[in-house]
Formats: C-alpha cells, sequence, structure tokens
C-alpha cells in the first residue's frame, strides 16, 4: 500500500490530522495545508494547481471546510463570505485540478445535505431541498453536485458530528459536552435529534478499504447505531467519570427558534450498510466513546 500517494489538503484539521496519523504507515501522505510546510489556499486556484503540479498523488483528499453551522447561518446568501468560498468555490478550484492532472477526489462532507424529517439516511436517500437545509449543508450539498457532475472516481464520504481523542485546537462533540458539564454550563442535551455521530478513527481504515478496493460513488461513514445527543452526553459524563444524572434534557425544537442558530436535522443520522458490505464495519457510538476515554486516558481537554 505504501506506493500509493495521497495529497491531503486540510491535513492539520481536526478530521485531517487524526486521518494522517492512523494512514501514515500505510500511504504516502503528501501533507497540505492553509498554514503548513505546504501551503494550499483552496480559495485561490493558482495555490491549488500549485500543489497538484508540484506532486504526483493519485488520489487528493479534501478535509478543508468552513464547519461552523452557527457562523455559516450568518452569512446565508453570501457568496462573497468564507463559508461559501471554502465550501463552495474552494472544492470548485479542486475539483479543476483534479481534472486537469488527471487525479481522484476523496470529498469529505456531511449529513447536513439532508433535511432531517426521515433519517437516518442511505446513500439513495434524496438530499433535502435548499430552503429546508442550513447554510452550511447547502454549500455542502452544492460543492457534492459539483464533484459528482465534474469527475469520473470520486468518493464522497458523508460523516456526521465527528469525534475523536485528544485534539487541543477545537472541540468536537465528545470534548465540548465534556468541557461544558465540567465547568457547569452544560446545556439541555436534546432527546428529540437522531444522529450517528462518527468516531473519526474510522476514517483511515475506511478509506484504506475503499481506495485499495477501487470504489468509487457515495459512501456513509457513522456509528452502526442511532443516538439522541441526550444519550451521547450522559454516556460521555458517566464515562469519563460524571453523574449522568446531571444531563438535563431539552428539546431540539424549541432551541431552533433561537433566530441566531442554524436548522439541525432533527430525524437525522447515516445508514451504513453500504460501507458494510463493500468489508468495513464502523465503530456504533459507545464504543467510540470508550475507545477516546483508553486513548486520553480520561482527559480529553
Amino acid at each position: 500500500m505504501k506506493e500509493i500517494e495521497l495529497g491531503i489538503i486540510g491535513s492539520s484539521s481536526m478530521v485531517g490530522s487524526r486521518f494522517c496519523e492512523l494512514a501514515e504507515p500505510d500511504f504516502k501522505l503528501i501533507k497540505a495545508d492553509f498554514k503548513g510546510e505546504i501551503p494550499v489556499d483552496i480559495t485561490k486556484e493558482e495555490s491549488v494547481f500549485d500543489f497538484f503540479k508540484k506532486h504526483g498523488f493519485s488520489w487528493a483528499i479534501l478535509f478543508s471546510a468552513f464547519t461552523d453551522v452557527d457562523a455559516a447561518e450568518k452569512q446565508r446568501h453570501d457568496k462573497d463570505n468564507s463559508c461559501w468560498q471554502i465550501n463552495v468555490e474552494g472544492t470548485k478550484n479542486v475539483v479543476r485540478a483534479c481534472q486537469k492532472t488527471g487525479r481522484n477526489l476523496i470529498f469529505i462532507s456531511t449529513d447536513f445535505v439532508f433535511d432531517g424529517t426521515r433519517g437516518p439516511y442511505d446513500e439513495e436517500d434524496i438530499t433535502g431541498l435548499p430552503d429546508k437545509l442550513s447554510w452550511y449543508g447547502l454549500t455542502k450539498l452544492e460543492a457534492e453536485e459539483i464533484v459528482r457532475k465534474d469527475l469520473k472516481n470520486y468518493i464522497i464520504l458523508r460523516i456526521t458530528y465527528p469525534y475523536r481523542g485528544k485534539f487541543a485546537p477545537k472541540d468536537d462533540l465528545a470534548k465540548r459536552i465534556l468541557r461544558l458539564y465540567r465547568n457547569q454550563a452544560l446545556y439541555p442535551m436534546f432527546t428529540d435529534q437522531i444522529t450517528t455521530p462518527t468516531f473519526i478513527d474510522d476514517l483511515a481504515p475506511g478509506l484504506s478499504l475503499l481506495i485499495n478496493g477501487n470504489q468509487t460513488g457515495i459512501f456513509h461513514l457513522a456509528s452502526p447505531e442511532i443516538a439522541t445527543q441526550y444519550d451521547f452526553a450522559k454516556e460521555v459524563v458517566s464515562v469519563f467519570g460524571g453523574d449522568p444524572n446531571e444531563v438535563k434534557k431539552g428539546l431540539l425544537r424549541e432551541f431552533a427558534r433561537n433566530p441566531n442558530s442554524a436548522p439541525r436535522p432533527v430525524n437525522g443520522g447515516l445508514k451504513v450498510d453500504k460501507i458494510i458490505k463493500a468489508g468495513f464495519k464502523p465503530t456504533n457510538w459507545k464504543e467510540g466513546i470508550s475507545k477516546i476515554y483508553e486513548q486520553s486516558q480520561g482527559e480529553l481537554l
């Protein structure tokens, strides 16, 4: 497997950095980032082409993205702002570079491309209508369509609410819950929101299987078992030595009345039958929480 070169765009990101740590033994990685040793600004076409021209990887993996859902919502309909420029125009630049240099692309996407009315969703389900999606979800859907329309060989890998062991630069679902709980600031956790959180460590073996199996198309990678935000929070607090009875219940439909919050899938999440059939079974959310506890020796922050 070492002979396969991967061009990693967004190698210091929360998801990308962990992928690199775990995939390093199996692939030759060319790691690029906005402020990395190999700098790439995906919003600048010349910067992207320069990276592709200088390196001979066969697959590019695009981890770089604007992922702050509520901040994105404040930019709704503003295509000159950062969310659209990174998620859509940036993807467009990477796709063009793939076209011109004959490379394959792995695009990391999200369950926010669905409206969350009837999930969990499989790869064949119809994505949400624009007026039903958050601005973040809409930009990722637009990017997916660019990939599908303009490339022959691609993998769109959808994940949802990703979490991992220690990573100081950014909170994930588990770290945010634990930090707020320890600061006695944990807001009520939603009992009416279904999701399937993605254990980030699954991306390296999952994508390795797809790459080496010459698989293409859309795949979902998430917990095979569903959870509510409340279920997930109680488990995190309990595993990390807190009192799960202190986790309060809340409703997403009440939170959604806040005009400053972005729409979130209520009945969301992803079905993973397709990637299981391909040969990889993702980690269920309870097992994932146990693994990040072991990796961090009980201390995520």
